[in-house]
């Protein structure tokens, strides 16, 4: 079997060399017809004729080059030349290929023939090159089963070594089910495998690009029942050898124009690589053996191409004159080693803008071309100015590297636009202005007088700031070739925040210059050509800028850092942090679970050891922060480590106690004249109590319901007792029937003594909202008839004496007066069943004043409406009570067995002066629910019983007094009740007797009217 693997670079491509190389492709001594795809297929054509075994090809996709650039197929050609006219079936590609977008007809790769192999990759579903991909490449002529993994750092990418070890598992699977191997119990498969029958066995290959991983894929094929026979890396050296005696591991280097061969002489009966060769073409001195005829056939097949692509060559955007930077011709004229360049701003300004970076720098020794007139910008103008396939690396800086980069720079080139060896060490820069002085000499402190850099939000050129971070955009062969530059760009970042600059090889350099001209030409904006003034140089400026520090120079709390020359600050211990900075207990007498955790973690850059320093002795550390106590535990960053304690109240006092657990953190490392011994401590505070106060009511219970007992029990009598005297002329002449209802409704009144005295002590929750409504219910309601029936039957006594006065008579039933009481008892009904419904009282427990031990209940409605309802029932209940209150008023002259005015002012008076005393005290009390369940309990009481007394003790005297006193009485208030009311004596014909008459005859009536 024989393996040829070939890596595209920029000396081997699909072409032999250039668009412009190799263009009579029949000249065998045509310098310029170097490698390419016909020389590689040359060599896989005569492997296969010498060795008669069969043989397959690995070549990577060419992306980058002017070729794929220019033709009219972009990526596409890719398909034309290795599959369609060589007849390779997979090519090797980064996972940044493996994108929806149609970048420079990447759609035209897709096709079942021609599949990207790579091994640990995970793409959607949804992606459109799902259904193309191949994870494992089969190939049919030599059995091989080849694994490509790519290096982990790559997008879409799986862990490395364990998809390695899948796709093993994965050909072993396969060849069992081929018959290939015996199998032992559990499926697994034998190390001594012996081969059945014919059946074709896959032979699995391992092709590796990520050179870190070498050891760890080592250990794992060492271990593995179905090792690879071969394990190929792609970069770096190692010496071929067998490992295990079964699977040969090899490097390939990949770094110049190679063409690398590998032949495999397979032993599939013990399953091991019995013999190998392994050689490395190169293409600049190919043997005259491989320029065969189908070779130069070939060639002539490659240059149609690239003729079509020369007559392509799409137009990118427009730009002014971009002038002469160096010719073929002209080699020692180099523009860009004289300062800045108009080609060189160009490049610079396309890389900051694509990778959205503060400044970007790129080398003046690539840059060339002849230019070209303003106007359109064609490809070919492009990589006329850089024929190099570079990449965009990207990163972070800080100020410091900044400079130590541009200071090197400025000291080391000549700034002449001739050729000089280090010429090419000026950077060309966009994002940046610096000043220097190129008669200072280089050496010392150098020639840099300033560096402004441009600050995207302010939008102008500030000074550079020396730690802070800056992102910057570059090629590759700064970031990764150009000694010393990978130092700046890399080795030398190691500042907090700095980032090393990582290549990006899904855009060329190239491409981002062109999508940056589009870009601009989208807008309407043809790139500007003339100089930014990047460079200055000043002559007369002689002293230099000095960002270099000394060990001598570290302020206090400052040390010096070798590796990057810089006075750094202490490392303290500010990331290096408990979870909670205070733990708080609190201790009753049901307590029972006093643990608790605090975590400890390391967010620090170094490692830290900790010990216990000063811990309270009720504190007891428990778990593994036990350990603490006895030693010392090593913390590395990222890490953390819970600090499990409890708490012994036993010899705590009453009341708070607060202490401080502290540790001892020492840093890790060397920072000389710092403290790296250090303390980190959180507080606890643990508070001792008693039981738990409750707040409930209790014993106080009895005198409410002592007051609810004697309202109670005193409506009931004199309900009775109207009842029962009913008949009674006194009682008549008062209207029995309300003086019922206004003794059902203090009755009413009185009850809602019962769920005031409801509290969670001796209720649930549900009950104590059941009584939270129910009070007001009760309350409301029983003073809304009270009121209402005192107002209908003063009205009605008041309605039949005025009529009486005017000398009309008056019917007024009782059905009648009942209309006011029938009105309030619906109002206070609708309005109290609305807040039932949308916003009723719940029972709620609050503590007091933060005290979780003390606490109190109370009624309280969640929303905003039930203060509308409770306003509303105010209104219309103090409504009805100032009607009684008018009503009285005007029967103030009556007597008292009909409106019992002066009694019911009385009660309005004290009714008054109750509720000035007592709401206020309510209010003030609202968090002592026993003086506060006292004082409503007192004021419904005082209600109910002024109301009943002072109504029903002066007709009780009254009734009791002998009968001749009661006739007199009457004969007495006949005349009062007349009096008020007699009209004035006028000179008329009417005489005195008939007016007397009149007058009697209106009393009876009167009389006969209340008794109906």
């Amino acid at each position: 079997m024989s393996c040829v693997i070939g890596e595209l670079h920029y000396r081997l491509g699909l072409l032999p060399g250039d668009l412009d190389d190799c263009l009579d492709p029949t000249n065998a001594t045509d310098p310029t017809c170097v490698g390419g795809s016909a020389a590689a297929a040359s060599v896989i054509r005569h492997s296969i004729e010498e060795e008669e075994g069969p043989a397959f090809h690995f070549p990577k996709l060419d992306r980058e080059s002017r070729f794929v650039a220019m033709h009219p197929e972009g990526w596409g050609v890719n398909r034309l030349v290795l599959h369609d006219y060589f007849g390779w079936e997979f090519f090797n590609a980064p996972p940044s290929l493996l994108t929806d977008e149609n970048r420079l007809g990447s759609v035209n790769l897709l096709t079942p023939n021609f599949r990207p192999t790579i091994t640990n990759v995970a793409l959607s579903p949804s992606s459109m090159w799902f259904q193309f991909l191949e994870h494992i490449h089969v190939d049919e002529d030599t059995g091989a089963a080849f694994i490509y993994i790519q290096g982990e750092s790559q997008p879409l990418t799986t862990p490395a070594v364990k998809s390695m070890v899948s796709a093993l598992d994965y050909v072993a699977y396969v060849n069992a089910n081929n018959g290939c191997f015996d199998k032992i119990s559990g499926g697994i498969f034998s190390a001594d495998r012996i081969v059945n029958g014919t059946s074709p066995c896959l032979i699995p290959i391992v092709y590796y690009l990520d050179e870190p991983l070498r050891d760890e894929m080592l250990d794992s094929i060492r271990v593995h029942p179905n090792p690879p026979l071969v394990l190929a890396q792609g970069f770096g050296e190692m010496d071929p050898e067998i490992v295990n005696n079964q699977t040969l591991v090899v490097a390939i280097d990949i770094s110049g124009g190679l063409l690398s061969h590998l032949s495999v002489d397979v032993d599939l009966e013990n399953w091991a690589v019995k013999n190998f060769t392994f050689n490395e073409i190169d293409f600049e001195e190919l043997p005259s053996k491989y320029k065969d005829d189908q070779y130069f056939r070939d060639m002539e097949y490659l240059r149609i191409l690239a003729d079509e692509a020369l007559a392509n060559d799409p137009v990118v955007g427009t730009s002014g004159f971009m002038p002469l930077t160096r010719t073929v011709i002209d080699t020692d004229w180099r523009m860009c080693m004289g300062g800045e360049c108009p080609i060189g701003n160009l490049f610079t300004d396309a890389l900051r803008w694509a990778a959205d970076a503060d400044f970007a720098v790129v080398s003046s020794g690539g840059l060339r071309g002849e230019g070209w007139e303003a106007g359109e910008v064609h490809v070919s103008d492009i990589w006329s100015a850089l024929p190099f396939m570079n990449d965009i690396c990207i990163g972070v800086m800080s100020g410091v590297s900044v400079f130590s980069l541009l200071n090197y720079s400025t000291a080391v080139a000549t700034f002449e636009s001739t050729y000089t060896p280090m010429g090419d060490r000026l950077l060309q820069m966009s994002g940046l202005r610096i000043t220097y002085n190129t008669q200072l000499p280089g050496s010392g402190n150098g020639r840099l007088i300033s560096i402004d850099i441009w600050d995207m939000e302010k939008n102008e050129f500030l000074p550079l700031e020396r730690l802070k971070l800056y992102r910057f955009a570059t090629e590759n062969w700064m970031c990764d070739s150009f000694d010393p530059f990978p130092s700046f760009f890399k080795d030398n970042l190691r500042m907090e925040g700095e980032v090393r600059g990582t290549v990006d090889d899904s855009r060329s350099v190239q491409e981002v210059v062109g999508a940056y001209l589009s870009y601009l030409s989208d807008k309407g904006i043809s790139y500007d050509t003339s100089l930014k003034g990047s460079h200055i140089n000043d002559t007369r400026a002689f002293e230099p800028m000095s960002f270099i520090e000394t060990p001598e120079s570290c302020l206090k709390d400052y040390f010096w850092e070798t590796e990057i020359l810089t006075c750094m600050p202490c490392p303290g211990v500010n990331y290096v942090e408990f979870s909670d900075d205070l733990i708080s207990f609190l201790v009753t007498p049901h307590s029972e679970d006093l643990s608790g955790r605090n975590v400890l973690s390391n967010h620090e850059l170094f490692n830290v050891t900790l010990a216990a320093r000063l811990i309270p002795e009720w504190l007891l550390l428990k778990g593994t922060a036990s350990n603490l106590t006895k030693g010392s535990t090593l913390l590395q960053p990222g890490d953390s480590i819970a600090v499990d304690f409890d708490i012994d109240p036993t010899g705590l006092s009453k009341g708070s106690t607060r202490s401080i657990v502290s540790f001892g953190v020492i840093l890790d490392g060397d920072y000389p004249g710092c403290l790296t011994d250090l303390d980190i401590a959180f507080e606890t505070v643990v508070e001792v109590r008693a039981e738990e106060n409750f707040n409930h009511l209790g014993a106080i219970r009895m005198v409410g319901f002592t007051f609810m007992a004697l309202a109670m029990a005193l409506a009931v009598f004199f309900f009775f007792w109207t009842h029962r005297n009913k008949k009674h002329r006194i009682v008549q002449m008062s209207q029995p029937k309300f003086l019922e209802l206004i003794c059902v409704g203090t009755f009413m009144m009185a009850s809602c003594i019962i769920p005031l005295s409801v509290d969670d002590g001796v209720a649930s929750v549900r009950g104590c909202d059941i009584a939270c409504m129910s009070a007001p219910w009760l309350l409301l309601m029983g003073f809304g008839i009270t009121l209402s029936a005192l107002f209908a039957k003063i009205w009605r006594v008041n309605t039949v004496v005025s009529n009486a006065m005017a000398f009309r008579r008056v019917v007024i039933l009782e059905r009648d007066a009942m209309m006011p009481i029938a009105v309030v008892f619906a109002l206070n009904f609708t309005l109290l069943l609305c807040w039932t419904l949308i916003d009723p009282m719940r029972w709620q427990r609050e503590y007091i004043n933060g005290d979780p031990t003390n606490s109190y209940g109370f009624c309280k409605s969640e929303g905003k409406a039930s203060i509308a309802f409770l306003v509303l029932l105010i209104l219309l209940n103090g409504a009805a009570l100032v009607q009684a209150c008018v009503q009285s008023y005007y029967a103030r002259n009556m007597d008292d067995e009909y409106a019992e005015s002066r009694w019911i002012g009385i009660a309005c008076l004290s009714w008054l002066q109750v509720m000035v005393v007592g709401i206020p005290v309510i209010l003030l009390t609202s968090h002592l629910p026993v003086a506060k369940y006292f004082t409503s309990c007192a004021l419904v009481f005082l209600v109910c019983m002024s109301m009943l007394l002072l109504l029903f003790v002066p007709k009780i005297k009254a009734i009791s007094k002998p009968l001749e006193a009661q006739t007199s009485g009457f004969q007495h208030r006949q005349s009062q009740v007349c009096r008020p009311h007699l009209a004035p004596v006028y000179n008329t014909e009417i005489t005195e007797i008939d007016k007397g008459i009149q007058l009697r005859q209106r009393v009876q009536e009167l009389e006969s009217t209340l008794e109906e």
